[in-house]
């Protein structure tokens, strides 16, 4: 279908950071044929589109980025939210997790895909368990994805009850090569919007000789890096204690660094850490929404001064990018005691352009030019909260005061999944309806795992 949408405001993200007052944009057969002025446009194109979509008090953007999420843990929502960083991954997540069948993981990752969907994400990096499963409902909800097996070769029971950690090559090497075979099976799918990356979970949990595989697997593939970057203060201690070095210094000696390389989280992290990455060109996807939560708060006006390239990521129980992006901006204002910076221009920059370029796909998507694939938002501005508006407030109001269910219409290839704020991809009352089912039997099999583990901590004789 080829749709001419017109008399809306067009925000281009564009090298110039041009917005377009009253404009209009025609989408062809998955691509952006042309921007500008209703009026010419409405000339060249209105005979031949065959949808026309009156844009009047709403805003037209490139679809969002999210950089570093987890759809499965839609499961552990309201269990994971209240508490300590170390229980939160070693604990609660990970007996959700673990209680996990590869359809409760595509029930749950079907349902945040919608959830993205519906709040104008469109491309999304995702890891967690039953990650073939996760890949089918990518490929069916229609979202942009690139996606990744977590992999390591510590023991992770001895760090979850013990804080032991203990490295095995042959564990190592029986998660990467699953890490590679989602890859092989998914990279490329769906004419291209299903991608795949190798992502080994963490410096502390990955051995430098891992690593090192890592880079060598995804080179053979022709496929970026992503990890988890000192997320936390125990991994930089790990690391050091291990391995003689921090984090960014670990992988830079392992090869991974690059401008393929995607950071997650970046939390704790040395003024040497962030010159490293810097200096390898890398990207960082933060997640302040989730980092917030947990009393974290990541160094981003330093990250982007060195010249990392910085995106967003909801991580953890959030897929609304909307509301990230209004999160982002409040934390960098209070780490640097300054109400100006950053302007929400430079915010809306990493949602869009910066998750393009973290991915490699800064000419395919970021932003509304002719040629670049039709990953498409349009928000109704038809809201109280956004008036007065006024060309030099669109951003503003944007970040300030946006809210995803304000998205009534969004297009990945220039197809249509969200219209009139309906997910059309799909039955979306089914898909909510087998996630709620599911994690009902998720949590029930979860309890039954805490209980033990509680048990096992209040007994004396297991030391």
């Amino acid at each position: 279908m080829s749709i001419l949408f017109t008399d809306g405001t067009i925000i281009t993200m564009s090298p110039e950071r041009d917005i377009i007052w009253d404009g209009a944009l025609y989408v062809r057969d998955g691509r952006i044929v042309d921007v500008g002025e209703t009026e010419p446009m409405v000339q060249r194109w209105a005979e031949e589109a065959d949808r026309r979509v009156n844009a009047d008090r709403r805003v037209l953007l490139p679809g969002l980025v999210n950089t570093h999420c987890h759809s499965t843990h839609l499961a552990c929502r309201g269990r994971a939210e209240d508490v300590s960083n170390w229980d939160a991954i070693w604990g609660v997540m990970g007996s959700i997790q673990d209680a996990m069948t590869p359809d409760d993981a595509y029930a749950a990752s079907r349902l945040a895909y919608v959830e993205m969907l519906k709040s104008g994400t469109t491309a999304v990096v995702d890891s967690g368990n039953h990650m073939f499963r996760v890949g089918e409902a990518a490929e069916e909800t229609g979202i942009r994805a690139f996606l990744h097996c977590g992999f390591r070769d510590a023991d992770t029971e001895k760090i979850r009850e013990r804080g032991i950690y203990e490295y095995c090559q042959t564990r190592g090497e029986r998660q990467l090569r699953r890490a590679v075979d989602l890859v092989e099976k998914f990279h490329g799918r769906a004419a291209g919007r299903i991608r795949g990356l190798i992502g080994p979970h963490a410096t502390d949990v990955c051995s430098p000789q891992l690593l090192e595989r890592a880079r060598a697997e995804a080179d053979r593939l022709g496929v970026g890096t992503t990890i988890h970057l000192a997320q936390n203060r125990f991994e930089p201690e790990q690391c050091i204690e291990a391995w003689g070095s921090g984090p960014a210094r670990t992988l830079e000696r392992a090869g991974l660094l690059g401008p393929d390389f995607i950071g997650a989280h970046a939390i704790h992290l040395t003024d040497e850490d962030i010159e490293i990455l810097g200096r390898n060109c890398c990207s960082v996807a933060h997640n302040p929404q989730i980092n917030a939560k947990r009393a974290d708060i990541a160094p981003v006006s330093d990250l982007m001064d060195a010249g990392v390239n910085v995106a967003l990521g909801s991580d953890n129980m959030f897929y609304d990018l909307v509301e990230v992006t209004k999160v982002a901006q409040l934390v960098w204002r209070l780490r640097a005691g300054d109400p100006t910076r950053p302007d929400p221009q430079t915010i809306l920059k990493m949602a869009c352009i910066n998750g393009a370029r973290a991915l490699g796909m800064e000419d395919c998507i970021g932003s509304l030019e002719p040629g670049k694939r039709a990953d498409v938002i349009m928000i109704n501005c038809d809201r109280p909260r956004y008036i007065p508006r006024l060309p030099e407030t669109a951003v503003a109001n944007l970040v300030h005061f946006g809210n995803g269910a304000d998205v009534e219409m969004t297009l990945v290839d220039g197809r249509i999944l969200v219209d009139d704020f309906r997910y059309v991809g799909g039955d979306e009352r089914a898909i909510s309806d087998a996630a709620q089912q599911s994690g009902e039997q998720v949590w029930e099999r979860a309890r039954r795992d805490w209980s033990v583990r509680m048990s096992r901590r209040s007994d004396p004789g297991e030391g």
